[in-house]
């Protein structure tokens, strides 16, 4: 079975979703702390992913200025 690729998009909509379900006050403590580290794991993959989209970036911008210039085609 393939596994799914993770999306920032799709991370931040569970995180949402985690920090919603932590607000009952009716949550228990174990599972408070279940969803707790679920959380901070999420959070990390996030962070993860934002720092290989800013590389990327910074890799793209490189390359811009040390020689693509407009209306070059990239195909």
């Amino acid at each position: 079975m393939a596994k799914n690729k993770f999306t920032i998009e799709e991370g931040f909509d569970e995180l949402e979703q985690i920090i919603s379900s932590l607000e009952n006050p009716e949550l228990g403590l174990s599972e408070s702390m279940a969803l707790y580290k679920k959380g901070v794991k999420l959070l990390d993959k996030c962070n993860q992913a934002l720092d290989k989209t800013e590389k990327e970036m910074i890799i793209l911008q490189e390359g811009y200025n040390g020689g693509i210039h407009e209306g070059e085609n990239f195909e």
